[in-house]
């Protein structure tokens, strides 16, 4: 009878134990938040972020010192934070912020976490478009630039094909304030000319409109 208690008690340790080690390993510290539009102060960037903007800022040594670029080196969720045409792109962990006057002029960015394969990319290429949609961006008016067609087999089969000679994007725009640069390219293995093992990855650019008249 002792035996089976010992063995019992034993046994029942196991739940409790895995159940902790599910917990420890499955813990993730919180994410940080950069929140920056084209044309926001420095200090206010600081001060709405939770990422450490001031930690991972060049100063250029002038007098006075004003911040050079700031970089994206481990996961962050940037939000771009216009009242009418802002929006949350997916964690990244690549970018870059370019200031002038102590004033963000660029923003660019990769919204993944890695290089995808294209089936992963193309979708989430599509999810991008449509919020840039709902925010107000749309294409510039020129020949030959507007949204990336996906939505058929057809549509993805013809842009991967593209894809292992050049990249494809599209610039949009809100007329007279901003500029955006959407572009997804096969980043690895392209060579081998192979849907099945290429990897993609799609980058994003802000800045202040310069096309429109």
């Amino acid at each position: 009878m002792i035996s089976r208690i010992t063995e019992w008690r034993c046994y029942g340790r196991w739940p409790a134990l895995f159940l902790l080690y599910i917990g420890l390993t499955s813990f993730h510290y919180p994410l940080d938040f950069l929140v920056v539009h084209i044309g926001k102060p420095y200090e206010s960037v600081v001060q709405d972020s939770t990422f450490p903007v001031t930690w991972k800022t060049a100063v250029y040594p002038s007098d006075p010192p004003h911040p050079s670029s700031t970089w994206i080196t481990s996961p962050v969720i940037i939000t771009f934070d216009d009242e009418q045409h802002g929006f949350t792109l997916p964690v990244t962990k690549f970018g870059a912020i370019g200031w002038s006057d102590f004033k963000a002029i660029t923003l660019s960015t990769s919204p993944m976490l890695e290089t995808v394969p294209f089936e992963q990319a193309v979708n989430l290429l599509g999810e991008l478009q449509q919020m840039f949609k709902k925010a107000g961006w749309s294409p510039e008016a020129v020949e030959g630039n507007d949204w990336l067609k996906t939505e058929t087999q057809e549509d993805k089969v013809r842009l991967q094909t593209k894809l292992f000679d050049q990249m494809d994007g599209v610039i949009l725009l809100i007329p007279h304030k901003y500029s955006l640069f959407l572009h997804i390219k096969c980043y690895a293995r392209c060579d081998e000319r192979n849907p099945e093992t290429a990897k993609y990855l799609i980058d994003v650019g802000f800045g202040e409109d310069h096309f429109s008249d």
